[in-house]
């Protein structure tokens, strides 16, 4: 396996776990809850990096039917819980990781076209499988941010979440 295959499922796996960190103390009102009636709410954040991760690594590189509803992750208001987010999350990582384990170094320059339905509004595009792992990590690691930071709102201490040491 090549180094940038290695860092980004690295990095993926990195991500998931902030995210079961920041969902663990969350109820589910709180992943459900958002502060202005446009803004996302965690679980919303949580299905939509979900499904950005199946389209592009498992069907887009991997081939596997396309089975995404990209309005539907931003128009659910609730019906999952903290654990059964984590668990679309986990889900998607194992078939992911192993669509990307598979991978040579010969394949990260072959183009993959990530195909998008009308209603998702976005057009398809043809990109490298190392420029496709690149972007599906950065999108993933962006929207972690947000979770996390949100989760640190809605927690009921002053807790840090990653464990990470922060000066007063």
């Amino acid at each position: 396996m090549s180094e940038i295959i290695d860092e980004c499922l690295r990095r993926l796996d990195q991500s998931l776990g902030y995210l079961e960190q920041a969902l663990g103390g969350l109820s589910e009102e709180q992943v459900w809850y958002r502060p202005r009636p446009k803004m996302n709410a965690i679980g919303n954040l949580c299905l939509h990096i979900a499904g950005s991760e199946y389209q592009h690594l498992v069907s887009g590189i991997g081939g596997r039917p396309f089975k995404r509803n990209r309005p539907d992750e931003f128009l659910t208001r609730s019906g999952y819980s903290p654990e059964e987010l984590l668990g679309q999350l986990r889900e998607v990582r194992e078939e992911s990781r192993e669509v990307v384990r598979a991978l040579t170094q010969d394949d990260l320059e072959r183009g993959v076209t990530i195909r998008h339905t009308a209603e998702a509004g976005m057009n398809d595009y043809t990109w490298s499988i190392q420029k496709i792992l690149i972007g599906a990590t950065e999108h993933y690691s962006y929207h972690t941010g947000q979770i996390v930071y949100a989760a640190k709102l809605l927690q009921d201490t002053d807790r840090h979440l990653l464990n990470w040491k922060h000066y007063d």
